[in-house]
């Protein structure tokens, strides 16, 4: 019987595989291969059952390291690990702590990272922003954005009826 990649015994150990990508990372200086890990890590955030994993890697400090990074992609794919790591209550609480890693990404001109920053900011605040200085950023913030996708997660931090427009 041939074996394939999807049986267990060729698939290696989440744990081991997630810290030889931050191994990886750590130990390259090539920009193209930092990309490519981030997302991939940004991406696993997305299943819980790796969250464990994650923890005991600190990579909750790596996305968060990343959202004042130079690197614009890098500082997209950060935030986009921090969306997905949200979802997991020990991690929203954690995230909630850096607000002042995060609130500046509201000023980002890209597009993309504006737009997980607000997603970021409805999973941390799901019964909505009581914070006056977040509200009054996001309520400048929608006074100026063009960007549909942008105001219809300002609409539902801000708690604004669209319905009529």
């Amino acid at each position: 019987m041939k074996r394939s990649r999807k049986d267990p015994i060729y698939r290696p150990d989440r744990f081991e595989y997630l810290q030889a990508l931050l191994t990886e990372y750590c130990q390259t200086d090539n920009v193209g291969d930092k990309h490519e890990i981030v997302a991939n890590l940004a991406n696993f955030a997305y299943n819980p059952v790796n969250h464990g994993h994650f923890q005991k890697l600190n990579l909750l400090d790596l996305f968060l390291d990343l959202t004042d990074d130079e690197d614009l992609d890098l500082r997209r794919m950060g935030v986009m690990g921090l969306v997905n790591l949200s979802v997991n209550p020990h991690y929203r609480s954690k995230i909630s702590q850096q607000s002042e890693l995060i609130l500046p990404l509201l000023q980002s001109h890209d597009t993309e990272t504006l737009i997980s920053t607000l997603t970021l900011l409805y999973y941390l605040h799901p019964e909505g922003i009581g914070d006056a200085n977040i509200r009054r950023t996001l309520e400048e913030l929608n006074s100026k954005s063009e960007c549909s996708r942008t105001n219809n997660l300002l609409a539902l931090l801000l708690r604004i009826d669209t319905s009529s427009s």
